[in-house]
């Protein structure tokens, strides 16, 4: 990737808009980039008429588009779009493109649930928890009862993603389930901190004295908070408020930055929450 890359086509003024990613795309360089690192949230319905005619209308590589609508909707249309796109556009040397359809033959090994396992998890660890959670909530319904594990796994992730976004309530009801569904500690102690941080302190005291055998486990939250708030002072967060709260007296500069601050907590809230389908 150290040589320098000719680009093919024209640069869409429209773009196209990957669903499974939430991500618009602009160029032929950019679809195959968005495949390589995304070749686990994807199957064949990724290539569809719609990408066909973007390939034609905005690129303008009639070729390529003319290759890719003679098997899309079909089985291994996802393999064949990157075969055309190594063969076509390159972008890639060999070995990475390689790499990439040997993801996807393993991607089209595995079960429709562990896929859309797989595909929540990811959104999950990227913190995209708007994603992971209809993810998850349609495994949920794809899954049997019997499936004890695998549920109680989906309902702790969806607790995480609840979290993730400031609802602790709902994040507790989560773990809550998690734990109903299969006992276990790490979900049982989660729902507690759910609990205590959108609980009142007597409401939260009431609970641990009707429910004696959470003892052990509420000492774990507190050691858990004691940790989070020792290692507070290295967080780029806290560096960074330090910095504004030394400018008070420059006034401007302070509520510029307090506004900054407040501008990106609200921006990177939205993001998670909201599919961008612009």
């Amino acid at each position: 990737m150290s040589n320098m890359i000719l680009c093919q086509g024209t640069y869409a003024k429209k773009p196209y808009y990957a669903s499974d990613d939430c991500r618009n795309l602009y160029s032929v360089e950019e679809l195959c980039y968005y495949l390589y690192h995304n070749a686990y949230l994807l199957d064949d319905r990724f290539v569809n008429g719609e990408l066909v005619d973007w390939i034609e209308t905005e690129l303008e590589l009639a070729d390529l588009a003319k290759a890719v609508k003679r098997y899309a909707g079909r089985p291994d249309a996802l393999t064949k779009l990157v075969c055309d796109l190594r063969d076509k556009v390159g972008y890639y040397d060999n070995e990475d493109w390689e790499k990439l359809l040997g993801e996807i033959g393993r991607n089209n090994r595995l079960t429709v649930e562990e896929r859309r396992k797989l595909r929540a998890d990811a959104f999950l660890e990227e913190g995209k928890y708007a994603l992971a959670s209809d993810e998850y909530e349609v495994l949920l319904r794809e899954t049997s009862l019997s499936q004890t594990k695998l549920r109680a796994k989906v309902y702790h992730n969806l607790g995480v993603c609840s979290a993730g976004l400031f609802m602790f309530r709902r994040a507790a009801d989560y773990f809550g389930k998690a734990y109903e569904t299969f006992p276990n500690t790490e979900s049982y102690v989660s729902m507690l901190s759910a609990m205590k941080l959108y609980m009142t302190r007597k409401e939260y005291l009431d609970y641990l004295a009707e429910h004696k055998e959470s003892y052990e486990d509420s000492l774990e939250v507190e050691r858990k908070m004691e940790v989070l708030k020792l290692d507070w002072p290295n967080q780029a967060s806290k560096k960074f408020l330090d910095s504004l709260m030394s400018k008070r007296e420059q006034g401007g500069a302070f509520y510029d930055g307090i506004e900054s601050l407040s501008m990106n907590i609200k921006q990177q809230y939205k993001e998670c929450v909201f599919r961008n389908r612009g």
